[in-house]
């Protein structure tokens, strides 16, 4: 396997005194602490920054109001026309230009680019093969230094449309020119190739201050006459010595445009690029990793249901009917749905406070809710069957959720049979081991087990409320066609809202049909992807903590999105609210019957009865999830969490992946690659030092490899087994979603109590629980462990979060991917160049050719006279003969 081709960013460290004019300060500039704003290709071209080649790009420090023009439009055009014809050619000493973060928006960035358009680089710091003087950009994060951008309103660097309109995502989301994000001036930036224009942004506020003073400090130099432009100054100013910042951040080509246009370079040339040798080389890794889902109830059957998995009711007078059996795959499902990833212009640097951990914490306090109150056996009687999505890789086409509900609404075809074969070989026997699929891979095939899809509630930036109580549902009836459930779930929310103790109140968006079609825009969230690929014939509401636009201020995909940040607050409560509300919902949905002839009253009655105590945010279940996914994502709960599956994966597998990539400190939730360390799933064949590992599996005994040897059939070696290592957030919700829904078929104490659980470190430790319920209508009820404690069957499973028109390629190792025939050609298809490991920023003073020329001159004098010097000592000694 090979390691992560991904470089480490510089760790973002502080520094009490960061200058270059102090001895011994000089390391801590070697290797800039940053975050880049790096290139991800799409399907028809990219966005981002990079570099224009391998060659590092180097300018001196200059502040960015000084290297563009202030006029307005029309006066910025003449002046542009004056300079075209009489100084088109005049050369300006290359510059990195410094701002603020407030001033980091597509508009000004537009700007700089332009100025810098109409002038060449000198050749003052090396010789400069391709692009203007404009080298690069740093963004400063605001200090308590900085008052001339505290009250600029922080924009969000998305466009007014999320995934609409003119972005890779256009055709997937439902309503695309629908303007969600104008209350925070969006304005595109997300979607800007910035090919040429490599940018850091520097969070440490020391660092930053002194960076912002010696940018200022080289402006005002440049000017005449008290001018600090170099429009109006002295374009030819003296250089040396300066302050200068190298960038060495190339991250694939870019550019060039065909005869109609379109980009030439994207993911579909990157994931197909051949070496000079002609060999497969893939540039680029899709982006993606694991989502997580679950259900309520008695854990699914992981056999094999039959050819009516996720099929619609075939006609059986008995469909439909709910014997108590959870496993029934004829159950409506009622999907309680969001996204864990976020992204923002630093990808390292993507909190995502609002628009995804108030999203994760409030899911999860809603399964602790259902979990802890109600049991499997009042679950499994209900008509509906509850189940909870956790969709990674939404921020770049809906990834997760497209790739899941394509597999569960449409029938995953498995190429060798549809049985598939069991995911670790030498436990076939075990009724709790999962079925796998070998072509196109699938670690876990217990999705084909759930029923049909019948509505889905989302759930999406209830963090922050804009200082109301008020939430809001999205979507309601015009999702299905009127078919009447998903207006059943506006209702029956609005009904369980009134019931709410805190004052938080939920009601009907006020968005109406926006397209001249009628269609009623969604947010971007899952439920998009369930409106498009059922064709409307399934639908459902979206709990917002938003009206008709993002609230002001939630900092949309911005790398302000944080707990902590001054322009935002968290409201806890909200979150709690939100979750009460999702939990008595789900139970509401569930009751409603075949029929429909169940009323939102009766049944929010009825959801009240089960659930009568809301979730609480001073719960200390409350204050843990929400320091970890706020404020400490290597939190010792995650670590634990983490540390359980990972122990339980290699007594399962035989194999020890270690633990996922961290969550970080602070939180980070960009979705990441795709790859063996990364979520990708993969099967070992054989094993020893004759073990091999692939992406995905065609093999018939005869099909040789690369090398000529003859691949192994799967199951030829008892070591034989799938394995997936999925990231820390996905193993921490994998885990604790067990821990929430396992608890209902516990055997009650003698006295009615619950019995107390047997800690664990994995699931061998839990082979003598007596505490399960043996009697229940499940054939899973095999103790697990999660973690640290013994519950009753795995309700988890993980399933990949990877574009819809890749599949990884049959017989090759992981890491390998390929767009499927046949693939509609509307999915996004985000991918992230490989990079080298040599990539970062540096700042050191330059002092150009005279100190050298000084010192040689010196130094050839110096020698001169020692030349002298030895000569005459000889001719001395020569002469009193001791020579």
């Amino acid at each position: 396997l090979t390691s992560d081709p991904f470089s480490t960013y510089p760790t973002m460290t502080t520094n009490d005194n960061p200058t270059l004019n102090e001895p011994f300060n000089a390391a801590h500039f070697e290797s800039l602490p940053h975050a880049a704003c790096v290139s991800l290709f799409h399907r028809t071209g990219r966005t981002g920054c990079g570099t224009y080649s391998r060659d590092v790009m180097t300018g001196r420090l200059l502040d960015w109001t000084s290297v563009v023009d202030t006029n307005d439009a029309d006066g910025q055009a003449d002046q542009a026309n004056r300079r075209a014809s009489s100084t088109g050619t005049t050369k300006v000493p290359p510059y990195v230009a410094v701002m603020e973060e407030a001033y980091y928006t597509a508009e000004n960035i537009a700007q700089l680019v332009y100025f810098a358009s109409q002038y060449e680089a000198g050749d003052d710091y090396g010789t400069v093969e391709e692009g203007g003087p404009l080298r690069g950009v740093l963004v400063l994060a605001s200090s308590s230094n900085t008052t001339s951008s505290s009250n600029i309103q922080q924009s969000s660097p998305e466009p007014l449309s999320p995934q609409g309109d003119d972005t890779a995502s256009a055709s997937l989301t439902i309503g695309s020119s629908y303007e969600w994000n104008a209350n925070n001036a969006g304005d595109g930036l997300t979607n800007t190739d910035m090919y040429g224009l490599p940018t850091a942004y520097v969070a440490d506020s020391n660092t930053a201050d002194y960076l912002r003073g010696t940018a200022s400090e080289q402006s005002a130099a440049l000017g005449s006459s008290g001018t600090t432009s170099v429009s109006s100054g002295n374009v030819d100013a003296t250089v040396y010595p300066s302050i200068v910042s190298e960038f060495n951040y190339y991250m694939g080509p870019g550019g060039d445009v065909d005869a109609d246009g379109n980009a030439i370079y994207n993911s579909k040339k990157c994931l197909e690029w051949k070496d000079n040798d002609g060999e497969w080389s893939p540039r680029c890794a899709p982006l993606g990793g694991n989502s997580v889902w679950s259900v309520a109830g008695s854990p699914l059957s992981l056999g094999y249901a039959g050819e009516n998995a996720n099929a619609d009711n075939d006609g059986d007078e008995n469909e439909g009917e709910n014997d108590g059996d959870n496993n029934n795959n004829d159950r409506p499902v009622i999907l309680l749905s969001t996204s864990i990833d976020s992204t923002s212009m630093f990808h390292d640097l993507s909190p995502g406070a609002n628009n995804a951990a108030s999203n994760i914490l409030t899911l999860l306090l809603t399964a602790q809710l259902i979990g802890s109150t109600v049991t499997d056996e009042v679950l499994d009687g209900l008509y509906g069957q509850i189940a909870f999505s956790f969709f990674q890789g939404e921020s770049y086409g809906y990834v997760g959720s497209r790739r899941f509900l394509k597999d569960v609404l449409e029938g995953f075809q498995c190429t060798e049979g549809d049985e598939g074969v069991a995911s670790v070989y030498k436990r076939k026997d075990e009724a709790n081991v999962a079925r796998a699929c070998l072509h196109p891979l699938r670690a876990d095939l217990t999705f084909q087990n759930l029923g049909q899809v019948r509505g889905m509630i989302a759930v999406d930036q209830v963090g922050n409320l804009g200082g109301a109580k008020n939430l809001y549902m999205q979507g309601g009836d015009a999702t299905d066609g009127e078919n009447g459930f998903a207006g059943f779930l506006s209702e029956v929310m609005v009904e369980l809202s009134a019931n709410d103790d805190g004052g938080y109140t939920a009601q009907a968006s006020s968005v109406n049909n926006d397209d001249d079609d009628g269609t009623v825009p969604l947010p971007p969230t899952p439920l998009s992807s369930l409106v498009q690929l059922s064709s409307s014939a399934v639908g459902g509401v979206v709990l917002t903590g938003y009206d008709d636009a993002f609230v002001a201020n939630s900092l949309y995909h911005s790398h302000l999105d944080s707990a902590s940040s001054k322009f935002q607050t968290i409201d806890k409560d909200a979150i709690a609210s939100a979750a009460t509300l999702l939990a008595r919902s789900a139970i509401a949905a569930a009751y409603q019957n075949a029929d429909e002839d169940v009323d939102s009253a009766t049944a929010a009655a009825y959801a009240l009865e089960l659930l009568p105590d809301p979730v609480s945010s001073s719960s200390s279940t409350f204050g843990e999830l929400y320091n970890c996914l706020f404020e400490d994502g290597n939190c010792e709960t995650f670590l634990d969490y983490g540390a359980v599956e990972r122990s339980n994966d290699a007594v399962r597998t035989g194999s020890d992946l270690g633990m996922g990539v961290p969550l970080g400190t602070p939180p980070g939730y960009y979705t990441s690659i795709f790859d063996s360390s990364n979520g990708q799933g993969f099967v070992r064949v054989g094993g020893g030092s004759s073990g091999r590992y692939y992406g995905s599996l065609v093999a018939d005994g005869e099909t040789t490899d690369a090398n000529g040897e003859v691949i192994k059939q799967y199951g030829g070696d008892q070591s034989d087994t799938f394995l997936v290592r999925p990231s820390l957030l996905e193993m921490s919700i994998f885990g604790l979603l067990n821990v929430f829904l396992g608890r209902g078929s516990y055997v009650a104490n003698e006295d009615g109590g619950t019995p107390t659980l047997a800690t664990c470190k994995n699931s061998d430790d839990c082979s003598s629980v007596s505490y399960c319920n043996s009697e229940s209508s499940s054939s899973v009820l095999v103790p697990t462990c999660a973690g640290g404690s013994c519950i009753c069957g795995s309700r988890s499973h993980y399933h990949p979060a990877l574009d819809e028109a890749l599949s990884a390629v049959k017989n090759v190792g992981p890491g390998m991917f390929e767009l499927q025939d046949g693939e509609e050609g509307v999915s996004a298809l985000y991918t992230e160049p490989y990079w080298s490991n040599y990539v970062g920023v540096r700042v050191y003073n330059d002092a150009g050719n005279t100190p050298g020329v000084f010192a040689s001159s010196i130094g050839a004098v110096f020698a001169l006279g020692c030349i002298g010097f030895v000569l005459r000592l000889k001719k001395t000694m020569v002469k009193e003969k001791v020579y």
